[in-house]
């Protein structure tokens, strides 16, 4: 059955809460979108013309006892603290519920303990953001081909989750995958979770050769930087990450440092060639074309000297032609000298008319093996 909700209620109105309406809005949702978040944030998310009234936090028992749909998008600890006040409350029935937290198996488990049958508890994370925060930050576009991931219970009837999915799909520009809560967590832990960890970790090493050796810090070159650059995040963003995940994570930080012992032994004995191959093969395997999207994308490499208008020029050249770009991403670039721009496509048949035609216009473009 299509999921059809007339009202939709957005719990905490920040990036996402406020890029889920301004989504919504721009895909032509006819329905009224209700946000319930802080004062500053609901004037802002007002005149932005992301939803279309909003009340305090307080107001969610009134709120949610006329809505289809309600999203939960405050932090995760706040996401349960939420889920069990909405527990204690008189829910209409087939109301779907779903959250946007970066770990599932907690607040998925907590959603089954607290909430009545009568509603639907889909969990959700959509695996889009932005170095921004807040309300002011949100973008209609933020999901589109972007993978939005439901974890609903493993009992539960189909049909709410799939058309809550393809309701996401339509209206999000999303690409929707189904995962059970545990699946989903161990999944992140290792390419997500445990990658942040290391990365605070290499900087901490970093940070204790410059106490020994002061200017080390000053050498450090691109792959330092590339390697380190998600340790910026601030550790608020990624307490209730860790807290609530860190069952999955332990384990493989425990496998990580019996890698790294086997890699110790390898450099004293001169015997990492294996390692390096197996690394290099693996990481070959790694789509290069998805950066999110579940559909791999077909990747161009064009050269482009350092000037201003060059994106645009390149750009403008296809729009012309009505090739659209999926996505856009600057690879290297040193002021003043040419640089390299991987331009991606829905299609290989896309990609090879994208060469032919910025051939024809002066630039060396190639297709990405």
């Amino acid at each position: 059955m299509r999921f059809a909700p007339k009202s939709i209620a957005v719990y905490s109105v920040g990036l996402l809460g406020g890029s889920i309406g301004a989504g919504l809005k721009e895909s032509g949702y006819a329905g009224r979108i209700i946000g319930l978040s802080s004062p500053k944030s609901l004037e802002k998310a007002l005149a932005m013309g992301c939803i279309d009234e909003g009340h305090s936090y307080d107001a969610l028992k009134d709120v949610v006892s006329g809505v289809d749909c309600l999203f939960l998008c405050s932090p995760i600890l706040a996401i349960m603290e939420t889920i069990k006040a909405l527990g204690s409350m008189n829910l209409p029935e087939g109301l779907i519920i779903s959250d946007v937290g970066s770990t599932k198996k907690e607040i998925c488990a907590l959603a089954r303990d607290a909430l009545p049958p009568s509603v639907h508890f889909i969990g959700g994370h959509p695996m889009a953001g932005s170095e921004k925060s807040g309300v002011a930050a949100s973008d209609p576009f933020l999901f589109q081909n972007a993978v939005y991931i439901l974890t609903p219970e493993p009992h539960a009837p189909d049909a709410p989750a799939t058309g809550f999915a393809e309701f996401l799909q339509r209206y999000l520009g999303c690409r929707s995958l189904v995962l059970d809560p545990a699946v989903h967590d161990r999944v992140v832990a290792a390419v997500s979770h445990v990658p942040h960890i290391l990365a605070v970790a290499l900087v901490a090493m970093a940070q204790s050769v410059e106490r020994t050796t002061p200017g080390a810090l000053r050498l450090a070159a691109g792959g330092f930087r590339d390697m380190t650059r998600i340790a910026s995040a601030p550790y608020s963003l990624w307490h209730d990450i860790l807290l609530t995940n860190k069952n999955s994570i332990r384990p493989l930080l425990e496998e990580l440092r019996g890698v790294l012992a086997e890699m110790e032994s390898g450099l004293m004995h001169d015997e990492l060639q294996t390692a390096f191959d197996e690394a290099a093969r693996t990481r070959r395997e790694i789509p290069t074309g998805t950066k999110g999207f579940i559909t791999e994308l077909n990747d161009i490499l064009v050269k482009a000297k350092d000037r201003p208008g060059i994106i645009a020029d390149i750009a403008g050249a296809l729009a012309a032609e009505r090739i659209n770009i999926k996505d856009i991403e600057v690879l290297k670039v040193r002021e003043g000298e040419a640089g390299t721009i991987r331009l991606a496509f829905e299609s290989g048949p896309i990609a090879q008319k994208a060469v032919e035609l910025l051939s024809r216009r002066g630039f060396i473009a190639r297709e990405r093996n």
